[in-house]
């Protein structure tokens, strides 16, 4: 009875005690092993939980991962071989986690199966060395027949519980995604070739002096490290056959490192891009750009493009890592708008560029086209003089919609102008992956 005694309160005991935690890998990792349906669960909080069936013995093995390192995690992409380094650190850490598991549950098991020794009736000294060394004895046997028959390739046949059930789903619409990258590029060249020509055709603006005369650049925002929302921007100023490509901000979205590396998209395209960095793009990000050869990052500039020049002003704000709110980057935006005005009437230039347009609020009436994102929506807005357009968001809205079959659309602006003024608005969309195509054009007037 003693050693019966000692048992069932090891069993309870370590049930609910027995855990240990520590790194494994770039993520922090809480082990616990209790009685049960033979198998171990993958807790994953808040996607679900992926279990199988890797032993029969009745203990239930359970890792939660309860933190990830997001720069260990951008430390082993930048390996040659991430997911070889990823694994052997794993196998690394692992062992002395399942060693100090081990330890401690038997430890456990010790102090239990005493305390459950000599709370039996005609208590005697020797009862606790029975109960704990039946206890001990107990768990033991129970850890090395699961250490036995532990089969690490049952995960090839996982069973998944919770939200994570459309874990598969999206990995299928990202390989679907990858099949049809080639198909989306291939639809923005031809159908943005033919309608360029079109208009070319209509307008006339290929022939003779009034070809030159004109300055085409193509305005994108908010491509938010969408690889092809970069893709599109780079097809659209091919075919557009534009002088410059104007980003009014939030390239990248997180402000972590390895979302610079969309300047290698970036690069590919062969006219000068001109970036106003928004509230998404860190100073590390914006520094990076800097560096690709084709990149101008506008902070508080005037460049000249075709005689044209144009003005940008960065975000003073960084709002991804929520050290700030929206409300007061908003005001921070305001705040610096009277010298931006300032800034605006000193220089002169045609066109302002800025993220959020409460940075140009005061510079209505000192200067004729005011650009902008942020809002992720096309506006068009006349007053004072001064027309101001915001575009839709050329990412698609973000990275989210590169890996699921979305209907939100990829969108810019062809912006023509003329002896310095803007003379046509082209409003490009491609909508999802379809590839569906669509221009609107809109003629400026001039009052």
């Amino acid at each position: 009875m003693v050693a019966v005694a000692g048992v069932v309160a090891a069993l309870v005991v370590t049930g609910l005690a027995a855990r240990t935690e520590g790194s494994v890998g770039p993520g922090k990792v809480v082990l616990q092993a209790r009685p049960g349906p033979g198998g171990t669960r993958l807790q994953l909080p808040p996607v679900g939980r992926v279990s199988a069936e890797t032993h029969d013995a009745p203990v239930l093995l359970e890792a939660r991962i309860d933190e990830v390192d997001i720069e260990r995690v951008q430390a082993l992409l930048n390996d040659p071989d991430p997911q070889r380094q990823l694994a052997e650190q794993v196998r690394r850490d692992l062992r002395p986690l399942f060693g100090h598991l081990a330890v401690r549950s038997l430890l456990l098991a010790a102090v239990a199966g005493a305390v459950g020794g000599v709370l039996l009736p005609r208590r005697r000294w020797w009862h606790a060395l029975v109960g704990a060394g039946a206890g001990a004895l107990a768990i033991g046997l129970l850890g090395g027949l699961t250490w036995r028959q532990f089969d690490i390739q049952a995960f090839a046949r996982p069973s998944y519980e919770g939200p994570v059930e459309r874990a598969p789903s999206v990995l299928s619409a990202a390989r679907r995604h990858v099949q049809e990258f080639g198909q989306v590029r291939d639809r923005v060249r031809v159908l943005s070739a033919q309608v360029a020509d079109l208009y070319a055709a209509s307008a006339g603006t290929e022939a003779g002096d009034e070809a030159a005369a004109e300055v085409r650049i193509l305005h994108v925002s908010d491509v938010h490290s969408n690889p092809l929302g970069a893709e599109v921007t780079r097809r659209l100023a091919e075919s557009f056959r534009v002088q410059a490509v104007l980003d009014t901000g939030d390239l990248t979205s997180f402000g972590y490192a390895i979302e610079a590396r969309i300047g290698d998209v970036i690069a590919g395209v062969k006219v000068p891009y001109l970036f106003v960095p928004g509230n998404h793009d860190s100073p590390e990000n914006r520094a990076a750009l800097a560096r690709v050869p084709n990149v101008s990052v506008l902070t508080d500039d005037v460049t000249s493009v075709g005689g044209l020049r144009i003005m940008g002003v960065a975000d003073p704000t960084f709002t991804a890592t929520n050290e700030i709110n929206s409300e007061d980057a908003a005001a921070a935006r305001s705040r610096e708008a009277p010298g931006v005005a300032a800034e605006v009437t000193e220089r002169r230039p045609d066109v302002l560029a800025v993220h959020d347009r409460r940075l140009a609020e005061d510079s209505t009436g000192k200067v004729p086209l005011v650009v902008a994102g942020h809002v992720h929506r096309r506006t068009s807005e006349t007053e004072e003089a001064t027309l101001t357009l915001t575009v839709g968001s050329t990412g698609s809205t973000g990275l989210g919609t590169f890996t699921v079959d979305s209907e939100q659309s990829y969108e810019a602006q062809v912006l023509h102008f003329r002896d310095g003024r803007l003379d046509v608005v082209d409003y490009v969309t491609v909508r999802g992956v379809s590839g569906e195509f669509a221009v609107e054009r809109q003629v400026i007037r001039p009052e």
